[in-house]
């Protein structure tokens, strides 16, 4: 009897022994094995993304202005005949252009009236044409003349898009296990990941998006300050400002005649003729000139715009990927380590 009461209590003790065994084993089983490799899987976040700026491209019209010495002459000579007597400026400019200009020439400008000079035929005689090309190559005389700024487009720095992170999205022959509790938990784990990182590139795909659509916005409203920028209104427009402004001139200098030279009158009405001449055909060149259609420049900037689109969604697409696989690898190590651990067995 003791004998047999002995062996029976050496096999409950080892069946004890084999059941908390198991039990334990069991209770490993259930987890992804690894606190660490959890946690990690668990913090795992998008990579932060720089979403570049589309670089505005937009179509500067051109102008012709007044130079800043005949703003100044101009102003001195409506003040003549209130205050008696010649400014200094009007005085530089008559000695300027009477040492560079012929009596002749003098005469020949003093005899066009305003709307003698807006006639295009006048522009296009030899006669003005050499005057006025006398003017423009002298060095102190030219800074009297209007300044012509021509059309351009702003410049459009190049988009490189970067090259993206291909995720490679592997499936574990033990993932096909999915009885074992602890291989689902890995599993679950990563597909939570996945969601939160998807949601986050969708959050960030949405605000490139966002940013496309006010730059197409943008492009859309810049067409038609060209359209309205480059319409024959404009730039007659411009003619008969650069008319008035003459006009105001001429007008002042009677009123000064009698507290000036005849020389200098005479001189500075040949000096306000021959800046009209070349006012108007400063205009005449600008509506001229031609370096792209409003359509072709809106296309420029939309192509401009399309490859900073690209280019932002392929660096979330970028960091996505990275992250993705990231999370790959944690899921995989936590399913070796529930083998390791006697999961899946």
């Amino acid at each position: 009897m003791k004998p047999h009461f002995l062996k029976s209590a050496m096999l409950c003790m080892m069946l004890t022994a084999a059941l908390f065994n198991c039990k334990d084993k069991d209770a490993d089983s259930l987890q992804p094995a690894n606190n660490e490799l959890s946690q990690q899987i668990d913090k795992l976040e998008l990579g932060e993304v720089t979403i570049a700026v589309t670089p505005e491209v937009t179509y500067n019209a051109g102008n012709v202005e007044l130079s800043t010495q005949t703003k100044i002459l101009n102003s001195d000579l409506e003040s003549i005949a209130g205050s008696q007597t010649v400014p200094g400026s009007v005085s530089k400019a008559a000695n300027e252009t009477s040492a560079l200009l012929t009596a002749t020439e003098i005469k020949t400008l003093n005899a066009l009236t305003t709307a003698n000079i807006a006639d295009k035929n006048t522009a296009e005689s030899a006669k003005m044409k050499a005057i006025l090309a006398k003017v423009s190559a002298d060095s102190k005389v030219q800074v009297y003349l209007p300044k012509l700024s021509l059309p351009s487009v702003t410049e459009i720095k190049s988009v490189r898009i970067g090259s993206t992170v291909e995720s490679t999205l592997r499936t574990s022959a033990t993932e096909a296990k999915s009885d074992d509790e602890c291989i689902q938990r890995a599993n679950d784990k990563f597909s939570k990941t996945k969601d939160r990182l998807d949601e986050s590139k969708a959050k960030a795909s949405e605000k490139v998006a966002d940013a496309y659509n006010k730059d197409l916005d943008k492009i859309a409203k810049n067409l038609a300050k060209c359209v309205d920028q480059t319409a024959a209104d404009r730039f007659e427009k411009m003619r008969q400002d650069g008319i008035k402004i003459a006009n105001i001139a001429l007008a002042a200098l009677e009123k000064a005649k009698p507290y000036i030279s005849t020389a200098q009158y005479e001189v500075t009405k040949a000096l306000i003729n021959i800046q009209l001449l070349d006012f108007l055909t400063k205009v005449n060149q600008l509506e001229a000139t031609k370096i792209a259609t409003c359509t072709e420049i809106a296309a420029i900037a939309k192509a401009a715009a399309t490859g900073v689109r690209d280019s932002n969604l392929a660096a979330i697409e970028s960091a996505y990927n990275i992250a993705l696989t990231k999370a790959q690898e944690l899921k995989d190590k936590m399913i070796e380590n529930c083998h390791n651990q006697g999961g899946g067995n």
